[in-house]
């Protein structure tokens, strides 16, 4: 067989695996503070040693040995085994030899999976070089993941089980078309929506226990802004209503998540027509920077309070579940009654024209009214101010809808601070755009 490029590239990948895994199994613990209580003071000052006796040269060789293993049973396919077999032999000698000293076997375990990645370079190098990167980083959160784990307990295990069934089991099983009058309850959308809503409290609740309340649920907000801050808005309600300790934290996130829907209309806008941004840039742009002025008030409020309280850490305020169906279906039933509204006005009242369109779109969803107006200020079918005013109506009318959710799902107390901010912000935003 000859040494071709095709070949040249299979073994670059195959040294590139051994040396990556080595490299991680090679690195030196972080150092802790406690690994010297030795009398001896040159005794401190050694270097500490990786707790492994396999490095990145033999793991190299593992996954070169499984390569060559796999080159030569292209020819002679009894060979192939015989040379894997011996290699795995040799880690599990090493293994025994070692094991009184140090029991874990995830350095031999991954010494192996090296050699079997080293073979499958030969067939499908992308792939090995995918489960490589993957194996190595499941290597390197050690730590992390037992810290994790340390803190997790048998309920948010338990929870977690339940949303991955509904994902994985109940999601597939829905029918994806319309049913019933006026073709606008669709099952799967509807569950979707519920995964949304339940995946956003989800996250959200990890973060804030891992991070606190302000870091983590303001991370959920600004992220689950970029999918549905309408999904945001109704976990954030409910976090509040269940938790009223972190109702500061779940207005922070709300905003955010509003003040980024807001910026998200026209990173839109500006990627499918460019010149209807110069016009919605007014009234869109001042209710971004409203909301983003809102929160960064709520978040300097919020941390003069924890220097009052004694630098109480936000870390010590916990949520009661990670996982509630209640609410999201709640809010879910809430969307379908919107959406069979919108269908009633639409054919009972007639189409009185995009404004009225824009609104009763805006009720339940920005994002199909904004691509339906932009896609006809394209073709020039819609006036480009007007366009403009649409999808502000749209904004405005969405935030009121939220602004009542808050209320419905988080109390009137946080209904109300989430309404004077977002009209505030939209308020503006309407101003704007009829000066200018």
């Amino acid at each position: 067989m000859e040494l071709s490029p095709g070949i040249v590239l299979k073994i670059i990948y195959a040294l590139g695996i051994g040396v990556l895994i080595g490299l991680e199994r090679s690195l030196i613990p972080p150092f802790t503070g406690a690994a010297c209580k030795n009398d001896d003071a040159d005794a401190a000052d050694q270097p500490e040693m990786p707790d492994t006796l396999l490095g990145v040269r033999t793991f190299s060789i593992l996954s070169l040995g499984g390569f060559t293993a796999a080159l030569i049973g292209s020819v002679h396919p009894w060979v192939a085994p015989v040379i894997v077999a011996g290699l795995v032999v040799m880690v599990v000698v090493m293994y025994f030899h070692v094991s009184k000293h140090d029991p874990g076997i995830t350095t031999e375990i991954a010494a192996i999976t090296c050699c079997g990645l080293g073979v499958l370079c030969f067939s499908n190098p992308h792939a090995a070089g995918a489960l490589a990167l993957l194996i190595t980083t499941l290597l390197a959160l050690k730590r992390f993941l037992t810290s994790a784990l340390t803190h997790l307990n048998r309920v948010e295990f338990i929870d977690t089980l339940k949303f991955l069934a509904i994902i994985l089991i109940i999601l597939p099983l829905l029918p994806n078309r319309t049913l019933g009058p006026f073709d606008v309850f669709n099952p799967y959308n509807v569950m979707f929506l519920v995964i949304l809503i339940s995946g956003i409290s989800f996250a959200g609740y990890f973060l804030t226990k891992f991070l606190g309340a302000e870091k983590g649920l303001g991370l959920t907000g600004l992220f689950g802004g970029l999918t549905s801050s309408t999904a945001v808005t109704a976990a954030m309600a409910n976090h509040a209503c269940q938790t009223p300790a972190i109702a500061n934290p779940c207005l922070f996130a709300t905003i955010i998540a509003n003040a980024t829907m807001f910026f998200r209309v026209l990173v839109v806008v500006a990627i499918l027509d460019p010149p209807l941004l110069s016009q919605l840039i007014w009234s869109i742009g001042t209710m971004s920077v409203c909301a983003a002025i809102a929160a960064i008030v709520l978040w300097y409020g919020s941390t003069r309070k924890q220097a009052d309280a004694g630098n109480r850490a936000s870390r010590d305020i916990t949520l009661k579940n990670p996982f509630s169906l209640g609410p999201a279906i709640k809010f879910s039933l809430f969307f379908v009654g919107i959406l069979f509204a919108a269908k009633i006005a639409n054919l009972y009242l007639g189409d009185t024209g995009l404004y009225l369109a824009s609104m009763l779109s805006g009720l339940a969803d920005v994002d199909a009214i904004t691509l339906s107006i932009t896609e006809q200020t394209q073709t020039f079918q819609i006036a480009r101010n007007a366009g403009a005013i649409g999808i502000t109506i749209a904004v405005v009318a969405n935030s009121i809808v939220k602004s009542g959710m808050a209320a419905y799902l988080g109390g009137w107390r946080f209904g109300l601070r989430v309404g004077m901010i977002l009209m505030g912000a939209t308020g503006a935003g309407m101003g704007v755009l009829l000066i200018f």
